[in-house]
């Protein structure tokens, strides 16, 4: 899950919904770049860094996981 991009999202009082709509993506592929199961590429990167406010840095879209996120099924 990308963090930052879920926390500044959030901060902003935004929705996925309406970062999407501002992006011109879909809601369900701006849900996949958040969640880290899709990787933007360079003018979604923009997109999204332009509606969020943020420098359009690698590392603002670098994957934070934690053991939830990759945990093998039972």
């Amino acid at each position: 899950m990308r963090k930052r991009m879920r926390a500044r999202r959030e901060e902003l009082k935004l929705s996925q919904q309406e970062v999407a709509d501002r992006t011109g993506l879909s809601r369900g592929n701006y849900s996949h770049i958040e969640r880290g199961r899709n990787e933007p590429n360079i003018e979604q990167m923009i997109a999204i860094a332009k509606v969020l406010k943020v420098k359009p840095d690698a590392n603002f879209f670098k994957d934070d996981c934690d053991k939830m996120d990759h945990s093998e099924p039972a």
